[in-house]
């Protein structure tokens, strides 16, 4: 018997994001059908090349073989796949629950596709996370009772036709034609009329189909951008912005960065710091807070004609993982003081968000590289009445997909960017200048600006864009 030991998942080619997401110094029989199965599932393309839910397949599996389904919680998910401490609440934080939902869809989307015929079927029933494995029960419907094929009747009738006005001796013989003009002669002159109407109206509403454009040249622009986002072979993750974590840093007047926002240790040196009120301040960032703003954006994100409802995720920043962003598009909504995911763009943006928690001192978007005529800062200091957006589209983190930034100073400057994006009047020019002579479109980011009325965004306008990933000198 063969054994595999401890890292299993290395005979698909691939490691494990977390070493301990498969058991560890226990045996497991290679040869197992149950753990082929999982192995084939978790390298397969439904997974969409996602690192978690494969993880995520074969701890499970790994757990349910060796009869550790004590292991098997969403406690204990949270730990050993996706990383969480061990005493994090899972009632505040969702994600076990979330990636559950996604692997069982990616499951039935394997054995819909890519293993149609597998002999064995795994299941992940609602209201738990054990592995269930059955047999599938042949199908053999179509082979003892082939379909009738359009086709065939066809033939058929045509056979008959030729059994009923030909004799025997002579049927073999008989031309196609004479036989078609012998089915024609048996239908009434009003059917056959009738018929041939139906085929001219057909012929011509093709024809008037074919001339007709199918999108304007505003909204094509902006479909080279959509289809880009939006793919069949990866998933879109739109990530709103985290306003517990605003709230928090609002009280404690500390900027968290994204290595401690990811490990949760932001939490644990504000304990240490001992201030007052220090249980409530974290119970205030630990809350899953977002706006309208964002909300709204997403809402029409997931309406526009080119997204994929089964690739489209909605991931609360706190939830989303560093392989999200290697693997898949993203949308990300917010100011780094919100999404701490977009500090890892950074060295990509000429606008890059400065915060400054003195308020003698301007925070805003700093223009690193200014044009003439351009300012070095685009704050609201002195001009409440004013704000200030960015829209970024970057590669991902592995350059094999895209991530749009929807950012802005405050609500009112995240509001008027997700404007200017929507409108593919506003768009289609910057669009055409980014566009490759390929088709394809070069990375580009647009500083917006907007009157601030009471927190809403008047009409926005560019105010300053660039093109391609190179730095100004």
């Amino acid at each position: 018997m063969q054994i595999l030991e401890p890292l299993p998942r290395a005979s698909t080619g691939f490691v494990p994001r977390l070493p301990h997401a498969v058991s560890e110094r226990s045996e497991i029989n290679v040869e197992d059908s149950r753990w082929q199965l999982a192995l084939r599932i978790a390298a397969s393309g439904s997974l969409g090349r996602s690192q978690l839910l494969s993880d995520f397949l074969l701890y499970i599996v790994d757990r349910a073989i060796r009869g550790r389904t004590d292991q098997i919680t969403e406690q204990q998910i949270g730990v050993a796949v996706f990383g969480r401490t061990e005493d994090y609440d899972s009632n505040d934080d969702n994600i076990v629950r979330s990636y559950a939902r996604k692997l069982r869809k990616r499951i039935d989307d394997y054995f819909a596709t890519e293993g149609q015929k597998e002999p064995l079927r795994l299941e992940i029933p609602r209201g738990g996370y054990a592995p269930i494995f059955s047999e599938r029960a042949s199908s053999q419907c179509q082979a003892e009772n082939p379909a009738v094929t359009p086709n065939a009747t066809l033939l058929q009738s045509v056979k008959d036709t030729q059994l009923l006005e030909s004799d025997s001796t002579e049927s073999s013989s008989v031309p196609v034609l004479d036989t078609w003009l012998k089915i024609i002669r048996k239908i009434s002159p009003s059917i056959f009329i009738a018929l041939c109407v139906g085929l001219m109206l057909g012929v011509g509403s093709t024809l008037l189909l074919s001339k007709r454009p199918l999108l304007s040249g505003e909204d094509a622009a902006s479909h080279r951008l959509w289809k880009e986002l939006f793919s069949k072979d990866r998933d879109t993750f739109i990530v709103p912005s985290d306003d517990g974590l605003v709230i928090m840093q609002g009280l404690v007047v500390r900027p968290v960065p994204l290595a401690s926002y990811v490990t949760g240790t932001y939490r644990t040196k504000l304990k240490a710091d001992n201030l007052p009120n220090t249980e409530e301040i974290l119970k205030l960032g630990g809350r899953r807070f977002t706006n309208v703003v964002d909300l709204d954006l997403a809402a029409r994100l997931a309406q526009l004609r080119e997204a994929i409802p089964a690739r489209m995720m909605i991931r609360y920043a706190r939830d989303l993982r560093m392989d999200d962003l290697r693997s898949g598009n993203a949308i990300l909504v917010g100011s780094e003081e919100s999404n701490p995911w977009i500090e890892l763009f950074r060295p990509q943006l000429q606008f890059s968000f400065r915060f400054e928690a003195n308020p003698d001192k301007p925070s805003g978007f700093v223009n690193l590289y200014p044009r003439p005529g351009e300012a070095t800062i685009y704050s609201t200091k002195g001009q409440e009445e004013q704000t200030y957006g960015i829209i970024a589209y970057l590669p991902n983190l592995t350059n094999s997909g895209h991530v749009l930034i929807v950012a802005g100073l405050n609500t009112a400057g995240t509001q008027a960017a997700a404007a200017f994006l929507l409108d593919p009047s506003a768009m289609m020019q910057v669009l055409e200048r980014a566009k490759t002579e390929h088709g394809d479109l070069q990375p580009f980011e647009l500083l917006v600006g907007a009157g601030n009325v009471a927190t809403n965004a008047s009409t926005p306008h560019l105010v300053s864009e660039r093109i391609g990933l190179s730095r100004e000198h």
